[in-house]
């Protein structure tokens, strides 16, 4: 009979968790994909389909990204056509979780050969749920795309069991991290941090891999896609007038961005407490030297960040997956301080609920003190944690961690709450937008009729017309409009060529609030003159904020 039971409470226990897990994915995949990924694939689909070869088109984003979202977007196009919509959204996430996965699924085997089943169960359960029940703003950005790789190159080193090979197998998956933006480098650092607490031998080894593929990728892009490092170049020039050095206005955006990122994360308030129980369950020097890597992934995992100089929230992709993991290891492993863990996520996630449902204004107004709320919260909590571990013996069973770690996820994706607390598009709800008036300008343009887009690329994701020029989202043109210095850089004049070189453009699609034809240099407003007639007896009908100009003729 106490079998039956005991089978019974572990049935009814792994229903919940599938339950609260599902239900939490349902719930993240409601909203749009965020503007920056509509944007990428708007530029990759318009100019692919106007001959533009992928290996020639600037989407603002690096190669081994624009294939990545490529490989998608064409599994996606096979399923349900190549039309913007909210069904085509939904697909590109299913294909996306279905990756996610099977990474897990290859992280839970290799920790489990290396760590055992139990911490193998709690770091792939809460890996693979942090990156599924993602903020929208994460989701599919470049950052994250990194983290997700570099969760797959800590599983590909861990699972053979010669760790020569499983060094072989993870070094271009952690040169892909690199690749996929050259400021996410420091999460491949995190990789390999990761890869040496589970083995020191097989980091080395992954280490040695790694800086083979990475020198191996370097002379590729150099000598075969030169235009590759102009426009690295280019758009790190777009972003610092200078080069990045430590400033101290920096140092308290970071911090403030930090607070944000807790708010809308509370699994990174948590991260810090988690990571102190499973240190102190190592004795003596193991002790300081887990001390030290807690303390150094961290900060690396903030790097991106910094040393991108934007704070954005998706810049803190690898800091949420980092946590979710710790936090997954330490309530596996530590089963005493499943219960303060779980009383504490709680509190912190609806203490966030409240908050991120607050008024633009107030939430502006009252960041600092909110923000350094939750990071004083985050250092005494792991004070605490630090000096109870393993005095508690009271547990929990493990599907309640599962399901408190599904609704600490709940603030970023939540339809009404904004994408950040108080920094950078803290004005953005989370929800779920129609393009529908701009799928219909498409067609009555001609669904195969050429166009020259001034856009961003969620336009052309929308209207979906084909474009010859390789700039389909001409950003040095609309930067260069706004900042002069933009206008002295190589790519500035590689994009001025879409007006300067025969085209086949029948119309000319302007944004008006993305770019600003009043602040247009002369010499660019001259050659669009010349090539498009924009008085308001020629424009065709458009929704707000475009402009459509035919080509004269």
């Amino acid at each position: 009979m106490s079998l039956l039971r005991g089978g019974t409470v572990r049935t009814v226990g792994a229903a919940t968790a599938v339950l609260a897990a599902l239900a939490a994915v349902a719930m993240a995949s409601w909203p749009n994909l965020n503007g920056d990924v509509r944007y990428a694939l708007g530029t990759y689909e318009t100019a692919g389909r106007g001959g533009v070869s992928i290996w020639d088109m600037f989407v603002s984003r690096p190669l081994a990204y624009k294939l990545f979202m490529a490989a998608i977007d064409e599994g996606r196009i096979l399923l349900v056509g190549d039309i913007a919509s909210n069904r085509a959204n939904l697909v590109i996430r299913i294909e996306t979780y279905v990756l996610i996965l099977a990474v897990v699924a290859l992280l839970f085997l290799g920790v489990r050969r290396i760590a055992g089943r139990p911490a193998a169960a709690g770091i792939a359960a809460a890996t693979g749920l942090a990156l599924m029940v993602s903020p929208p703003w994460h989701f599919l950005e470049p950052d994250w795309v990194a983290a997700l790789l570099a969760v797959l190159a800590v599983a590909v080193a861990c699972t053979p069991r010669r760790a020569w090979l499983g060094a072989l197998l993870a070094g271009p998956v952690a040169m892909l991290v690199v690749a996929v933006k050259l400021s996410t480098f420091p999460v491949a650092l995190i990789a390999l941090l990761v890869i040496g607490v589970f083995d020191r031998r097989r980091a080395l080894w992954t280490t040695l891999s790694t800086l083979v593929w990475v020198g191996i990728w370097y002379l590729l892009i150099t000598e075969y896609q030169p235009w590759e490092w102009t426009w690295m170049g280019d758009l790190a020039h777009l972003v610092h007038e200078e080069p990045q050095r430590i400033y101290w206005d920096e140092v308290v955006k970071l911090r403030t961005a930090i607070g944000d990122v807790m708010v809308l994360n509370p699994v990174v308030a948590l991260a810090p407490a988690a990571a102190a129980v499973l240190i102190r369950r190592e004795s003596g020097g193991r002790r300081w030297a887990g001390l030290a890597v807690a303390v150094v992934g961290f900060a690396i995992s903030l790097a991106p960040a910094y040393g991108q100089g934007e704070f954005f929230m998706y810049h803190f992709a690898s800091t949420v997956v980092l946590s979710a993991g710790v936090c997954g290891a330490a309530y596996a492993l530590c089963p005493g301080f499943r219960w303060p863990v779980v009383v504490a996520g709680l509190l912190a996630t609806g203490v966030s609920l409240v908050l991120l449902r607050q008024p633009a204004d107030w939430r502006l107004a009252e960041s600092l003190p909110v923000t350094w709320a939750y990071e004083i919260f985050a250092f005494v909590f792991a004070v605490i944690a630090w000096f109870v571990a393993g005095r508690l013996k009271v547990s929990l069973p493990w599907f309640v961690g599962v399901v408190a770690l599904c609704v600490a996820q709940l603030p970023p994706v939540l339809p009404g709450n904004p994408y950040s607390f108080s920094t950078y598009n803290y004005t953005i709800p989370v929800g779920r937008s129609s393009d529908a008036p701009l799928v219909e300008l498409g067609r009555r343009l001609g669904a195969d009729t050429p166009v020259l887009y001034l856009s961003y690329g969620t336009v052309n994701h929308a209207m979906g017309n084909p474009t010859s020029c390789r700039y389909p989202s001409p950003i040095w043109l609309q930067r260069g409009a706004l900042l002069m210095r933009m206008r002295e850089v190589p790519s500035y004049d590689d994009n001025l060529r879409c007006l300067t070189e025969p085209s086949d453009a029948r119309y000319l699609i302007v944004q008006n609030n993305w770019y600003i034809m009043p602040r247009t240099a002369p010499d660019v407003k001259a050659l669009i003159n010349e090539r498009f007639d924009c008085s308001p007896a020629a424009q065709i009908p458009a929704p707000e904020p475009l402009t459509v100009c035919p080509a004269r003729n």
